[in-house]
């Protein structure tokens, strides 16, 4: 059972679609609350991404939801899958990677993200963990 503390806020690229360009790329993203602010100055400093609408509130795997489910009531309850792989490129003792994708996006995002890591580092696997971010309405 797992539960973490976490900021969902929306990611908007600073370079518009061409074919689009009143309707800039703006993506949900779910980070950690104890990464939330270095991830944050990241994305707007160094990558001139604009995030905005943080929630912060936790997300729990389906275990803790099947068991704890109950006590959400009427809360919003959006679908976020946990991966997770240990990654050996500068190291022999790895480092572990985890991040968290919206379930309704998973395989498209999952392929983006993949980019920044070569599958002969990954050893063990990639883990999915499926759960919620729970959040008031």
């Amino acid at each position: 059972m797992k539960k973490v503390e976490m900021v969902r806020c929306f990611v908007t690229s600073p370079e518009p679609n061409a074919a689009n360009p009143e309707h800039p790329e703006r993506s949900v993203r779910y980070v950690p609350s104890d990464i939330y602010r270095l991830w944050r100055y990241l994305m707007e400093e160094v990558k001139t991404f604009k995030v905005d609408a943080p929630v912060i509130s936790f997300w729990v795997d389906d275990e803790m939801y099947s068991k704890e489910g109950h006590n959400y009531g009427d809360h919003e309850k959006n679908k976020v899958v946990e991966v997770s792989f240990i990654y050996f490129r500068d190291s022999d003792v790895g480092r572990p990677v985890i991040r968290y994708f919206p379930l309704a996006h998973l395989e498209g995002i999952l392929n983006f993200f993949l980019k920044n890591f070569s599958e002969a580092h990954i050893q063990g696997g990639m883990k999915k963990t499926p759960g919620f971010f729970i959040s008031k309405k």
